[in-house]
């Protein structure tokens, strides 16, 4: 809630009952600037007018997350982090959740790296999605204001991060620990809470821009809003305008990443295993050795290539394992590196007004349109063993001879894969536009009771276009291209066309032998066989294409989707007075209603539907969903100002929520605050919260998927799982046929993604999350300033709805006790004889993925933090901070009596995160530096090192720990402009050996400079 009027303003510092301001920072914010009032600059003889009290409580004391009551983060049993305005624009950061991942409970949230390339999903390209704990984005609560916000992912309950105003920020509450007491369901790690400003006066201007130090990465910011009090004072109204741009930055760009990249691969010189070898070592200049972009072509019948699309021998490189090679002929592999970070233009307007109806009354409302267009590239098409018919006239001479293609019996000529640049590269151009309204009424209904009703309305429309989308019909359709005159009497004449334009039956150019494409399971095609067909002749054998084939082969893909959210919310809050009160005070209490509706629907391009496109088919998914809830809290000051308890207060919540897809649920938590001596403060917190399915989890048609899997049951990875996993794998594999000596010697190389179903489940329950959280806060008035604080934390989750992918699934299937499980009947594999090549026998061919109510995850940790302010009469003001969190565990269970995965201290999940910074002003200069630091982490699960500890060298087992440094320096003039400078990343701390994005993003050193410029009034 937000009451930013003076007479509930006035409530509320009374309700705070003479807590030093400075406390409500305790844990501090991971780069928090200096603030404005606080009981250390009291004590250090600041100005009295800045303490508006003699216990230094200000009026404008924050009103914190995590409580529907209005109280201080001093009073609150539940952990948080505030983070303030000046903290974002002292980062220089103009991407919230990079700036927001420096908080150690935000570590592993889905940024822009993420979303960029290969590495997104469809539709993910540009996303920004918090996950606190690393728990999962679909567990994070986001709000804007303590109200909830529309989705920005179909079916799923994720905001975009790119959608929130950054200079409309007042701070960010970080609650970590369940809060569905509070806030309802997802919030089963936490809650991140966007503070706006309220009743904002005067201007602020802001312009920025920024550039790597190579040259590439920019990115541009300009902000302004304006805002004014009119009808003296009754009324106010704000507007924000904010437009950022981030350059799209390729991994091609960087040296580095091109062919002399390292990454880790086979030693050929330990294929006996030898304890003392490493498994895997260091290569560069590494090929794939099956295909090349103009075609790999196998003569001999191995199904290796011997020559190129050119004519030219194929020239091997050194064997690396699997499919790849170091040197050669083949296609490197650092061409299908994608991007370091996507195109992202973000346009956000907001208004915001409010009017006192009445001395108690107070109407507001606000409005918001964002639109975010993001545009990344990732990998091009690919294909592997097509038969190309003997008469096919682009085929070399040379190699179309009997003397020479073994497969001439057979009438073809085998490509054994080729990298289809020439086609350009799949990517993603999106646009998300988010909608939203809030409208409310507060009221204080008496001095010590007010009220507050709201309806927020949001919708999500976006756009998502994928760029070059090849119709497999129509290429398979062009590559089968003849001698119009050979082909029709025998007598070439030089006329080169596709086939099916002569048959009218496209089926004459299905790949019979290879089974790579069969136009008779696609009854209708992209295209009618024939001579106005349109179809134009595709060089298998060149990269050096006619456009008009190019232009018949691709196409744009658009899939749209809406989500839609209404939320009407009506709470009471307050204290009832004296009237009825402990020995510590009155007793607080907030009690309400609220319903909840939400809608999403996706509609894929019709071309996705048909499954004739390279990508997923895809089908058209919708879902709704409503929720009533009712929800009370209490706040109950025990005792105050006696021995040994100066103060001790417990708080609780309960509510209970009727969901029309899963029915009812029911939350509680309580906490208790006890301060023996105004010194020291301990407090905790037992929550009990749940999450409900979202709507892709229960309404997900079945959709096709593809993925690259590394197979369990490898010969060389059955010792690194559970103690059951290389029995199971045995036995899987003699039941589809393998012999001992083929199990034996069996890698589960499929060469490819894999096809496979992805769908939902209506069956899902809600899943349970049981949150324990204990600490401390040490503020000693012998040393004014310094506040120290530790929390630690233990949340388990039950019934977690997992959706495995599909190298998980593989594993969970044979690391369970037997075969006899849900994972197993997912997954198709290929008895002896069941493929093309006798290789495939045992190999996976298909999967379904499937969310389901059986896992179970859990962390427990510690999260610390130190912070110091100085105030001196000529050095200026110095102040410091620290936030830390060490993690003890972070485990995962696929499935009850399943293998418990230990992740802590795992890539991504570090056992130590310390973020410090150091601020000082004096007069009109102010410095900010800062320092992000994580411990060395796993390069591989414990379980794969357990049980093959000699998988790499003993000096690459770990990645190195993250060490950035960042620096901004700002200067004031007397009229409130501001010109600062900056540098991220000073050191240029890059990515370790064999990866791209990891400790540190590839951006490398970060240059930038802005102005700002603010006023109290719009001389208006």
């Amino acid at each position: 809630m937000n009451f930013s009027k003076t007479s509930l303003a006035a409530m509320r510092a009374a309700m705070l009952g003479g807590a030093a301001v400075a406390a409500v920072f305790a844990p501090v914010s991971p780069v928090l600037a200096q603030d404005t009032t606080d009981d250390a600059s009291c004590a250090d003889g600041a100005d009295s007018s800045a303490c508006d009290s003699s216990e230094g409580v200000s009026e404008d004391a924050i009103v914190v997350s995590g409580t529907r009551i209005r109280t201080s983060e001093y009073d609150l049993a539940n952990p948080v982090v505030a983070i303030d305005d000046e903290a974002i624009q002292n980062s220089g950061v103009t991407n919230l959740t990079d700036f927001l991942t420096e908080a150690p409970a935000l570590a592993g949230s889905y940024n822009s790296n993420d979303g960029s390339g290969s590495n997104a999903g469809i539709g993910g390209v540009g996303l920004n999605l918090l996950d606190l704990r690393n728990l999962g984005t679909q567990r994070t609560l986001l709000l804007i204001d303590g109200r909830r916000h529309v989705a920005a992912v179909p079916g799923d309950s994720a905001v975009d991060v790119n959608s929130i105003p950054i200079d409309l920020i007042e701070r960010v509450d970080i609650v970590t620990g369940g809060a569905s007491a509070i806030y309802g369901a997802d919030a089963v790690t936490g809650v991140v809470n966007f503070i706006t400003k309220r009743d904002f006066e005067g201007y602020t201007l802001r312009a920025q821009n920024g550039i790597s130090e190579q040259g590439d990465g920019n990115s541009r910011f300009v902000a302004v809003t304006v805002g004014t009090n009119f009808a003296g004072g009754r009324g106010n109204i704000a507007a924000n305008f904010e437009y950022g741009h981030d350059d799209r930055l390729l991994l091609s760009q960087r040296e580095e990443f091109g062919p002399r990249f390292r990454a880790f691969y086979d030693n050929q010189d330990d294929l006996n295993d030898d304890p003392n070898v490493p498994d895997r070592v260091l290569a560069a200049d590494v090929n794939y050795l099956d295909s090349s972009p103009i075609s790999a072509i196998d003569t001999d019948f191995d199904f290796l290539p011997d020559f190129l699309g050119d004519g030219s021998r194929y020239i091997p490189g050194t064997f690396l394992g699997s499919f790849f090679e170091s040197g050669g002929s083949g296609t490197p592999v650092s061409t299908y590196g994608g991007e370091i970070l996507p195109e992202i233009d973000r346009f956000i307007g907001n208004l915001l007004f409010s009017y006192d109806l009445t001395d108690d009354i107070r109407f507001f409302a606000e409005g918001k349109y964002a639109r975010v267009d993001s545009a990344s590239a990732g990998q091009p098409t690919f294909d592997f063993f097509i038969g190309v018919p003997t008469d096919n006239p682009f085929i070399p001479g040379n190699i179309n001879d009997p003397a020479v293609n073994a497969f001439d019996p057979l009438g073809i000529v085998l490509v054994t894969g080729r990298d289809n640049l020439d086609l350009g590269r799949r990517g993603e151009d999106n646009r998300r536009e988010t909608y939203r309204g809030v409208a409310g009424i507060e009221a204080d209904i008496t001095d010590t009771v007010a009220f507050e009703i709201s309806y927020v309305y949001g919708q999500s429309d976006n756009t998502v276009r994928q760029t070059n989308t090849r119709y497999n019909d129509r290429f398979y359709a062009a590559l089968d291209a003849v001698d119009e005159g050979e082909f029709l009497n025998g007598m070439p004449n030089g006329n080169l066309v596709c086939r099916s334009n002569l048959t009218g039956d496209a089926t004459s150019s299905s790949q019979y032998v290879t089974g790579a494409f069969f136009f008779e399971d696609y009854p209708t095609l992209s295209f009618t066989p024939g001579a106005n067909s349109g179809c134009v002749p595709f060089n298998l054998f060149s990269n050096q294409q006619n456009q008009a084939a190019l232009d018949w082969i691709n196409t744009t893909a658009v899939d749209t989707s809406t989500i839609k959210q209404q939320v009407v919310s009506a709470a009471l809050s307050g204290d009832f007075g004296d009237g009825f009160s402990l020995w510590g005070g009155p007793i607080g209490f907030a009690v309400g209603g609220e319903y909840r509706k939400e809608e999403s629907s996706s509609n894929p391009d019709p071309v996705n539907t048909t499954g004739l496109t390279f990508g997923n088919a895809l089908f058209p998914e919708t879902g709704s969903f409503d929720v009533f809830e009712g929800f009370a809290e209490m706040r109950i000051p025990i005792v105050q100002d006696q021995p040994f308890f100066y103060d001790l207060t417990a708080n609780g919540a309960v509510r209970v929520s009727d969901y029309s897809t899963i029915g009812t649920t029911f939350t509680y938590q309580g906490g208790l605050v006890w301060a023996p001596v105004p010194d020291f403060r301990v407090r905790g917190t037992y929550a009990q919260a749940v999450r409900a399915p979202n709507i892709g989890e229960l309404f997900a048609p079945s959709n096709q998927t593809f993925a690259f899997i590394d197979d369990p049951c490898a010969f060389d990875s059955r010792d690194n799982g559970s103690d059951t996993r290389e029995a199971n794998c045995i036995d899987l594999l003699q039941g589809l046929g393998l012999s001992d000596a083929e199990i034996a010697t069996f890698t589960g190389d499929a060469g490819t993604s894999l096809p496979g179903l992805s769908t939902g489940n209506i069956d899902l329950g809600e899943e349970t999350a049981k949150t324990l959280t204990f600490g401390a806060i040490f503020q000693p008035t012998f040393i004014p300033g310094l506040i120290l604080s530790a929390d630690y934390y233990d949340v388990k989750i039950e019934d977690a709805i997992s959706t495995p992918s599909a190298t998980t699934l593989l594993e969970l299937c044979v690391d369970a006790v037997s075969l006899d499980n849900a994972f197993c009947d997912n997954i198709d594999r290929t008895p002896v004889g069941g493929g093309f090549d006798p290789a495939d026998a045992g190999i996976v061919r298909g999967f379904t993925l499937q969310p389901q109510n059986v896992a179970a995850f859990s962390t427990k940790g510690i999260d610390f933090s130190a912070r110091y302010r100085k105030q001196t009469d000529k050095l200026g003001t110095f102040n410091f901070s620290l936030v830390g969190n060490h993690l003890i565990s972070l485990k995962t269970q696929g499935t009850p009596g399943a293998e418990i995965v230990e992740n802590a201290g795992v890539r991504g999940d570090p056992e130590w995160q310390v973020n410090f910074d150091f601020n000082w002003t004096l007069d009109n200069i102010n410095l900010n530096y800062g320092i992000n630091f994580f411990d060395k982490t796993l390069r591989y699960s414990r379980a794969t090192i357990e049980g093959d500890p000699d998988i790499v060298a003993p000096e690459y087992l770990k990645i190195d720990s993250k060490f950035v440094h960042d620096m901004q320096l700002r200067w004031t003039t007397d009229d409130n402009m501001s010109f600062y400078v900056g540098v991220n990343n000073i050191f240029d701390q890059e990515p370790d050996v064999g990866l791209t994005f990891y400790p540190v993003s590839a951006v490398g050193r970060f240059f930038y400079a802005g102005i700002r410029i603010s006023g109290d009034q719009l001389g208006f």
